[in-house]
């Protein structure tokens, strides 16, 4: 405003109000095209400016265009669910199926992968992890999500033998999902490293097994407890994800 007062004479509220429309316009947008803005470059740059806004002393317009409101930090840059999961989840199917013909990367098909289940189903992080023949051991290598760079990283774990959730996944090659970590019944199989590295209270594993020997994880998570819901349909689909991730690596090898 100070810069081009001269030539744009507009006083802050109407500045203020016309941003607020500016940013929900492009939340609105970002909905109907089922991309999760807060993953992208300006949707970041959108979170921090209206934090930072929300920190300094905001000019009193009748709560019109006021950046310290919470409904424009929850709703216009949120991890939203789609209307449809399933429809992102077999769009998601047929693009994979096509990179497969064409021999694209093995790492931008499992990138693929994984975006197509965290655009879908609204999971907080998805992480994918590859074993580490040498080690013996599930390393995370990239995800999607907030700190999921980081959180790969804290995800290395052993193949051998642990009485923990993890190792049982892996060994059996069998799909787990946990409603709550908290829970006295299975609280005792969470192990200390992964409490240590989300603060997720529910995850679903989907082991990538290949002649019955785990090559590969998909990790995938919200926050609260209870968060994660898999009807029968979206589980079939993720399920065939998975089997697209298995049919890369074979490729890839």
């Amino acid at each position: 405003m100070a810069r081009f007062a001269d030539a744009l004479p507009v006083d802050e509220r109407t500045m203020r109000q016309t941003v607020h429309k500016a940013v929900d316009e492009l939340g609105e947008f970002a909905r109907v095209i089922q991309l999760n803005l807060a993953q992208t470059a300006i949707g970041k740059q959108m979170r921090q400016f209206v934090q930072g806004a929300a920190g300094a002393d905001a000019v009193d317009d009748g709560g019109e265009g006021d950046f310290t409101d919470a409904t424009l930090l929850d709703s216009t840059l949120p991890d939203a669910v789609p209307a449809d999961p399933q429809s992102v989840l077999t769009a998601g199917i047929q693009d994979i199926s096509n990179a497969l013909v064409e021999g694209c990367k093995l790492n931008d098909i499992l990138r693929i992968i994984l975006e197509t289940m965290y655009r879908a189903m609204g999971f907080r992080r998805v992480i994918l992890c590859v074993r580490d023949a040498k080690a013996n051991t599930m390393q995370g290598r990239f995800g999607f999500g907030p700190e999921a760079a980081e959180a790969a990283r804290a995800f290395r774990f052993p193949l051998s033998f642990t009485p923990d959730i993890f190792h049982a996944a892996t060994a059996k090659g069998v799909d787990i999902l946990i409603s709550d970590i908290g829970d006295p019944k299975i609280a005792g199989r969470i192990p200390d490293w992964y409490r240590q590295a989300v603060p997720a209270r529910s995850f679903v594993l989907l082991p990538l097994n290949i002649k019955g020997s785990p090559v590969a994880l998909i990790y995938a998570d919200r926050d609260e407890a209870g968060g994660i819901s898999l009807p029968e349909k979206e589980l079939q689909l993720l399920r065939t994800l998975r089997n697209q991730a298995i049919l890369a690596i074979k490729q890839g090898s």
